[in-house]
């Protein structure tokens, strides 16, 4: 069996402006976190209905401007539920991919892509992930202070499913294995959807992919593929004069992620992290763009596991601790030197090398890097509940925005409407003259006024971004 993920998209709005001198970072901090959220109100969502009609949700379909209104409101709190229900399908994908990439808790190989072939084609890979999947069941039934087996168990929990009785240890069976035939399906219609898209036209055939995971469940993977690909779109405007000067102080990420069990490699022997707001921080440092004790990074999820891990981070900086990112890279993967450069020297701006933990010898030949953030940065991300496609922050004047807004792989597993909402959201958090990039292309409608450019990140052979950027006039 072949399981493989979708490139992973980058979103990145900023602004930059002459800012008078910073906050101390916990004001600075606490006053980010502290406005109020509120849903997209009916007139602000009226130009995208006007706008996207024949993609609007079918209880919305067809009907009047007046009616319209009225359904609004409680429209928005209904599909704020189901958006948020989605998290459950996304954590069941990521059991999979654990049961299949993980080395915790078996030393038989990895089934990856990548390892097909060397473990001897699909039949003898399926037959390996048959094996994997009895150690798997065996250390669900006594997951000890595992943090991602203890996971894997209270997902089996949500369905009434005991691992530790043998009836429980065969319900857990028939559940993964259906998983897993949900997983490879979707997966092979990707594939399908992928290899439809028209070669020559490069920019259609993104705009079919943006689209393409509007059906899955929202997942919250991550890596460090994405924090190149913004230091390396931030880097060329700069060099095109791009922006003009000035200082970033405040910026969210929406969908931080959290680095559970990634859908190319999975690795899982050093704890889970999130790495993309200490790598938002240390590209804007490293670039001139910030400075360091200005900087306040608000994150936006509604993920309740990524916003407590976020916390929890915060409460140990409190007593001195900093965060530890462990950075993997896979050593046979043709890397782009660029790439290759920027792992090298990711978190010199935030901290200091530490100590990689060793990997298990069935993860292969792999590159290891880790990094201690100092506390002081750690402190200056602040976690917020937060749906992009529904919600907003109401900052209470312009000079509270967001000077900057990042979104990774979040717009593609949303529709055609509900990426337009989103797109609202953000032009309201965002100052003006605020730049929206992203690799899933969605085109803004009025009343937004933004301008376009992309980049194109090389991340290895065959592997790349097209980061599109536009600018909120």
């Amino acid at each position: 069996m072949r399981l493989t993920g979708a490139g992973v998209g980058v979103m990145l709005a900023f602004s930059f402006h002459a800012s008078p001198a910073g906050l101390p970072q916990g004001e600075g901090s606490a006053r980010a976190a502290a406005f109020p959220k509120a849903f997209i109100p009916y007139g602000d969502a009226r130009p995208v209905i006007e706008a996207v009609r024949p993609a609007l949700p079918a209880e919305l379909a067809g009907r009047s401007s007046a009616e319209l209104e009225l359904a609004w409101s409680p429209w928005v709190v209904q599909r704020d539920e189901a958006i948020r229900a989605r998290l459950a399908r996304g954590d069941e994908e990521s059991i999979v991919h654990f049961w299949h990439y993980g080395t915790s808790f078996t030393t038989l190989p990895p089934v990856t892509e990548r390892t097909v072939a060397t473990l001897g084609g699909p039949d003898a890979a399926a037959g390996i992930a048959d094996e994997r999947l009895a150690h798997f069941i065996r250390a669900l039934a006594a997951p000890g202070g595992d943090e991602r087996l203890q996971f894997a168990r209270h997902v089996a929990a949500r369905r009434g499913i005991d691992p530790r009785t043998a009836a429980g240890m065969a319900q857990v069976r028939l559940y993964l294995q259906q998983l897993r035939q949900r997983v490879v399906a979707e997966y092979e219609e990707h594939r399908r959807t992928l290899a439809s898209m028209p070669l020559v036209q490069p920019l259609t055939a993104l705009a079919a992919f943006a689209t393409m995971f509007r059906d899955r469940g929202l997942s919250s993977d991550t890596s460090v593929l994405p924090a190149f690909s913004i230091e390396q779109t931030l880097q060329q405007m700069g060099e095109q004069g791009r922006p003009s000067g000035g200082r970033v102080r405040r910026v969210a990420i929406v969908g931080p992620g959290l680095d559970f069990v990634n859908k190319d490699d999975g690795y899982d022997f050093y704890p889970q992290q999130t790495i993309q707001p200490f790598a938002t921080m240390d590209s804007l440092i490293r670039l001139g763009l910030a400075a360091p004790d200005e900087l306040v990074v608000v994150t936006f999820d509604v993920s309740a596991r990524v916003n407590q891990h976020i916390e929890a981070a915060r409460a140990r900086a409190r007593a001195g601790s900093g965060y530890t990112m462990h950075l993997p890279l896979h050593a046979d993967e043709p890397w782009a030197p660029d790439l290759l450069r920027y792992w090298e020297r990711f978190g010199d701006r935030i901290g200091s090398d530490a100590p990689p933990l060793a990997a298990p010898p069935s993860t292969g030949a792999l590159r290891t890097r880790a990094v201690r953030v100092m506390p002081s940065r750690v402190m200056a991300v602040v976690p917020r509940d937060l749906n992009i496609v529904l919600e907003r922050l109401e900052a209470p004047a312009a000079a509270d925005r967001f000077d900057l807004v990042i979104a990774t792989n979040i717009l593609v597993y949303y529709g055609v409407f509900e990426q337009e909402l989103a797109l609202v959201n953000i032009a309201t958090m965002l100052r003006t003259g605020g730049v929206l990039l992203t690799n899933t292309p969605v085109p803004p409608v009025p009343p937004l006024k933004m301008l376009g450019r992309y980049t194109t990140v090389l991340h290895s052979e065959g592997k790349r971004d097209q980061v599109f950027w536009y600018e909120r006039q």
